[in-house]
């Protein structure tokens, strides 16, 4: 049996690429997850030992940001290395109906690294445009356009009903809503036992486009649905959890994560593989109250944890968009890395191209950065650019703040739970915090550091010239 497992070992070992050879990327992204809903995190009755390891045998991220409080504007800002203001969608969460998506002159993580020779897949969450007969039902919308060879998930979130979010799966002889397109389930709000199996059917068409392209570089976008509200965890998981069935959805991806990173050590490719693991946004804290759930039968509370941050989803405090990071990469990550510095969605695009050896755009403003010496200092020595964040939100993606070092300078304030917790903020007046000191944004610096504001307030303005050079693709003739 000793001498049988060497052989499957050394036949793995065999047919892997060496590490630096156009690495493998996975990408797990999470919707609505809290910063604090994780063990490592310090969440007391969630487990999530997988999701640890990958922080703890790799590189956990503590000042990590999603790219908008919202779900559209913050997977734009993924898959493009590029600030939401930048998307020309006007809104930052896009419906069934609207006739906007991700334009086809975006460049894609996906297109990147697909010219590299990599095969590519998004098993998840789309929520970057559906086509309808506001666009003409345009396949641009969806993402075979984008330099996605697979998908199958959602257009967009798990709660739409009018209309309906779908299942969906590309299919080359399918033909609904469009040519290589197939329809699953048409209403899957109303379908709760196609929505409770979502995570374990991405996580087996994973683990399959894992073994299919092992010799290969793959690109794996897995994008769960979970714990989006409505939550739906899986049969085995329901009531397994101490935290009721927002916990139970949870620890059912972190069981998902245990079983890929089972599939990357079994096929031999653990160590060509970097996974990135975060979430879209911070919690849905609007939804603050119990409810009757259909499937448990008795109230509990559903919303996830920001703490130690302030508010949650559609609010750019802190905890809208501080969310957890991780980046595992055996041999090449050294274990227990702890990133200091802060870093965000919009960096993995220009750090993955580098990384496969692609071409970063230089015809638009990319406002990611490559942070492999963060990741790696002695694989990838260097110096990064200096960390700066602009901050958008609702409606339409505008300006509500700015962070550039540990100095934070808000310039208009949003809470979906119709509380700004007694501040106010606007260009005359705005408020400053030194968020490294004070990560819960409680102490107003800003009379006491004018020279800081004044910096600030600068640098918004540049970014706004910058938007007016280089309009968004819809706004370009």
């Amino acid at each position: 049996m000793k001498f049988l497992a060497a052989l499957i070992s050394l036949a793995a070992f065999v047919h892997a690429r060496p590490a630096m050879d156009r690495p493998n990327l996975i990408v797990i992204l999470l919707d609505d997850a809290g910063y604090g809903d994780f063990s490592h995190t310090g969440h007391p009755t969630i487990h999530t030992p997988n999701v640890t390891r990958l922080a703890m045998e790799g590189a956990n991220l503590p000042q990590f940001y999603s790219g908008s409080p919202a779900c559209t504007a913050s997977r734009y800002s993924l898959l493009t290395g590029r600030n939401p203001g930048r998307s020309g969608l006007g809104t930052w969460v896009l419906g069934p109906g609207d006739a906007r998506h991700l334009h086809p002159k975006e460049m894609t993580l996906a297109e990147g690294l697909k010219a590299r020779g990599y095969r590519t897949a998004i098993y998840g969450k789309w929520h970057l445009g559906t086509p309808n007969a506001a666009n003409e039902f345009t396949a641009d919308a969806f993402p075979l356009a984008h330099g996605f060879d697979r998908w199958e998930g959602t257009n967009v979130s798990n709660d739409y009903t009018q209309p309906p979010v779908r299942l969906i799966r590309s299919k080359p002889d399918g033909t609904s809503p469009i040519a290589g397109y197939e329809v699953i389930e048409p209403n899957l709000a109303t379908a709760i036992p196609v929505h409770e199996d979502l995570t374990r059917r991405y996580r087996d068409l994973s683990i399959d486009f894992i073994r299919e392209n092992k010799d290969q570089p793959f690109f794996l976008y897995l994008a769960p649905n979970m714990p989006h509200l409505p939550v739906h965890p899986g049969k085995d998981f329901q009531g397994k959890s101490r935290r009721g069935a927002y916990g139970d959805c949870i620890e059912e991806i972190d069981a998902m994560v245990g079983s890929l990173l089972g599939t990357l050590e079994s096929e031999g490719i653990a160590e060509n593989t970097l996974i990135v693991f975060t979430s879209d946004n911070g919690p849905w804290i609007r939804f603050q109250e119990t409810e009757k759930h259909p499937l448990y039968g008795e109230a509990r509370t559903l919303i996830g944890s920001a703490l130690p941050f302030r508010d949650g989803k559609g609010s750019t405090w802190e905890g809208g968009m501080r969310v957890v990071g991780a980046c595992y990469w055996p041999g090449t990550i050294a274990p227990r890395t702890v990133v200091r510095e802060p870093a965000s969605l919009m960096d993995i695009l220009p750090t993955a191209l580098n990384l496969a050896g692609a071409k970063v755009p230089e015809d638009r403003p990319i406002d990611g950065r490559d942070i492999r010496p963060l990741l790696a200092p002695e694989r990838f020595p260097g110096k990064v650019t200096d960390f700066e964040l602009i901050y958008t939100g609702a409606p339409d993606n505008r300006i509500y703040a700015i962070r550039q070092g540990p100095w934070k300078l808000h310039v208009r304030l949003s809470s979906q739970t119709g509380s700004n917790h007694g501040f106010s903020a606007s260009r005359e007046k705005p408020l400053l915090f030194q968020i490294e000191h004070d990560p819960g944004e409680q102490i107003d610096r800003a009379s006491a550091e004018p020279g800081k504001v004044r910096d600030l307030l600068e640098n918004i303005e540049f970014f706004e010239q910058s938007l007016q050079k280089s309009p968004s693709f819809w706004a370009s003739p």
